[in-house]
């Protein structure tokens, strides 16, 4: 198995909590259209964030500046007490340094705006205004943190009623995976990249999915897609959950060797890893696990109710 790895200022701004609804300009609801090319509800593609860090990267000069860079996908929840929470893959955001593990330093967040560019926000500047630290999970590979934001923002956070509990999931559902793979995202209009996969297994050891992962899509949404939707006058029944829902992260790829063979000595020479197109996936529940554990909780009690 192969963990996703990572992909190798700002000024000042008044960083503001407000009533999360009063972002939300459209309900969770999909309307339908007689124009629609698509039965995804886009909303959805509003609760993605890159999540990024400065590192050095060098100029055309010879010299070395520090750049925000992408490393990894994040998504917007709201707790129950109507805060807004990140969440991402706990390696995403951590290193191992002398054996234990680490919050990352000098992270950033790129938030959309209703007009004008993406911004930055600063994980020192949220830990420095009450939003506590990045909280880690003891036994998954997830992780979240408090935010706040600039009344200009323009995001979605997933209300807890689109959690689809592992419990729900049969071999075979249709999944939507979301994120910045490969570093693929603009500065200005940072917007996730949609793919196609399926649940390949779902028991008490392994949610896979049959989907192919990159590095940056660490953290990234997945989603239960309905197979068909309907709408209207109620007349046609589905057997099928009628909406999307989240239903876990993007955690790591499983990969296989590939022996590359001497044709003069027989012998192996170079051995590749290849994507198998496996992508293991941390379960809703471990998210609803973390958002219940007593720190989060008492953070998310103290923070002043909106």
């Amino acid at each position: 198995m192969n963990r996703l790895p990572l992909l190798g200022l700002f000024g000042l701004f008044s960083l503001i909590t407000i009533n999360v609804d009063l972002h939300f300009h459209t309900a969770w609801a999909d309307e339908p259209s007689p124009d629609r090319t698509s039965m995804f509800n886009e909303q959805w593609l509003a609760t993605v964030v890159s999540v990024e860090q400065l590192a050095q990267q060098k100029q055309p000069d010879g010299t070395t500046k520090m750049v925000p860079t992408p490393i990894g996908t994040g998504f917007i929840v709201k707790t129950r007490n109507k805060h807004v929470v990140l969440i991402t893959a706990k390696h995403v955001v951590t290193d191992i340094v002398d054996s234990k593990q680490q919050t990352r330093k000098n992270l950033l967040y790129r938030i959309n705006q209703q007009e004008g560019p993406a911004y930055l926000l600063e994980d020192l500047q949220l830990e420095e205004n009450g939003r506590g630290k990045w909280f880690l999970s003891a036994t998954q590979d997830v992780a979240c943190r408090f935010l706040e934001w600039k009344e200009t923002s323009k995001f979605k956070a997933i209300p807890l009623d689109k959690f689809l509990p592992r419990t729900k999931l049969q071999t075979g559902a249709n999944l939507l995976v979301l994120g910045l793979p490969l570093g693929l995202r603009s500065e200005e209009h940072p917007n996730p990249i949609a793919r196609k996969g399926m649940v390949a297994r779902a028991d008490r050891g392994d949610l896979l999915a049959d989907a192919f992962v990159f590095p940056g899509n660490s953290g990234g949404p997945v989603l239960y897609e309905p197979p068909i939707k309907i709408t209207g006058n109620g007349l046609i029944a589905s057997p099928f959950i009628n909406e999307e829902h989240l239903i876990g992260l993007v955690s790591e790829f499983i990969s296989y060797p590939e022996t590359a063979i001497s044709m003069q000595t027989k012998r192996p020479r170079v051995i590749f890893e290849e994507n198998s197109g496996l992508a293991i996936i941390v379960p809703v529940d471990a998210i609803t696990e973390l958002l219940s554990r007593d720190d989060v909780s008492k953070l998310d009690s103290f923070i002043e109710p909106k």
